[in-house]
């Protein structure tokens, strides 16, 4: 089995491990070699998260936990209380634990794009449908992923990521890989995380994670006129209206080049505008940088391609259209989420 249950996980729990691994296992050995390679990591990486799972209660009495994990556990439970109570979100026993994972993400995800299309590559997955993006727990394994999906022709963009949801079919535990990020990009982070596991609509991306940021960002909000300082909330704003002024301009590139890529231009010609609209897109971020005083390097500095456009808008599309909801229910998330749950009946 590849799959232990700890101490800290519930009888139910372990019956969802052990019905996943069968499962697994059944659609796997239907498949080819590399989809059993990918399916295989895949579970290897979920047990190793779990395996080194321990309660959050644990980690903060122990005396070999240093003050700032500690004070990080300790916030963890407030922010927990604060999303079952303001947000709606309760965690069901997610993020009650802790794992030390040893490495500076937990997976690396993979977007493709063909050359002249941003229809973004979508993996088919068992229990959650299609999805935008391949994730594997090896940098190594991503970049073998990487090497192949550019031999068949495609862009591709990879990045570490530092928390996934798995829906509430396991006991999500909080991380190394972001407990100590700074407290407004953490609670955004476990709100996301909470938000998917809340409310999530099998195979549409863009939608799950235009909702998840629309939530995490007004819980966040909310949480730093509860608990933060005027200065916590002065960066915030200052982060998010940034990240709009990036963000549009990185959405009106995505825009011009799905006109470019439907047009009767030749392939040379279809070539040559999009290196010309990456580079406006560049010269529009460097501008941006200018004005902040730094940031944006990556963008600046590293290949743009469709890939790593899609990898952002999708994360972006759908944020103005969920917060334009909350605002009709009143900014009540009881309603909001009634209402979600109504429109996904007639999805």
């Amino acid at each position: 089995m590849l799959f232990r249950v700890d101490g800290s996980g519930t009888s139910a729990e372990a019956s969802r491990v052990r019905m996943t691994v069968v499962l697994l296992w059944v659609l796997i050995s239907m498949t080819g070699c590399e989809t059993v390679h990918f399916y295989s990591q895949a579970a290897a990486g979920q047990a190793n998260v779990m395996l080194k799972r321990r309660p959050v209660e644990k980690w903060i009495a122990s005396p070999d936990t240093g003050p700032q994990l500690r004070s990080r556990l300790e916030l963890s439970r407030k922010m927990l209380a604060f999303a079952q109570e303001e947000l709606c979100m309760p965690s069901k026993g997610s993020y009650t634990l802790y794992s030390d994972l040893g490495s500076p993400h937990v997976v690396w995800v993979i977007h493709a794009a063909r050359e002249l299309s941003l229809e973004p590559k979508q993996w088919w997955y068992p229990f959650i449908g299609k999805q935008e993006y391949r994730g594997y727990f090896s940098e190594k394994d991503a970049m073998g992923e990487v090497r192949g999906l550019q031999e068949d022709g495609y862009e591709t963009s990879v990045s570490g990521v530092d928390a996934y949801s798995t829906l509430g079919a396991f006991r999500d535990p909080l991380l190394n890989t972001f407990i100590l990020r700074d407290e407004a990009e953490f609670a955004e982070l476990l709100f996301h995380e909470l938000a998917h596991q809340r409310h999530y609509a099998h195979g549409d991306t863009s939608y799950n994670e235009g909702l998840a940021e629309a939530v995490s960002r007004e819980g966040v909000r909310r949480w730093l006129r509860a608990h933060g300082s005027r200065e916590q909330i002065a960066r915030y704003e200052t982060r998010l209206k940034r990240l709009a002024q990036a963000g549009g301009a990185i959405q009106n590139t995505s825009a011009r080049l799905k006109n470019l890529y439907r047009s009767n231009l030749s392939d040379t010609q279809k070539r040559a505008r999009k290196q010309q609209e990456i580079q406006r897109l560049k010269d529009r971020l460097r501008q941006l940088r200018g004005e902040w005083g730094g940031g944006l390097d990556t963008w600046i500095d590293e290949p743009i391609n469709n890939a790593r456009i899609n990898s952002f808008t999708a994360y972006e599309n759908h944020v103005p259209q969920f917060q334009r909801l909350l605002e009709e229910c009143g900014g009540d998330f009881a309603t909001f989420w009634l209402e979600l749950e109504r429109k996904a009946g007639k999805r």
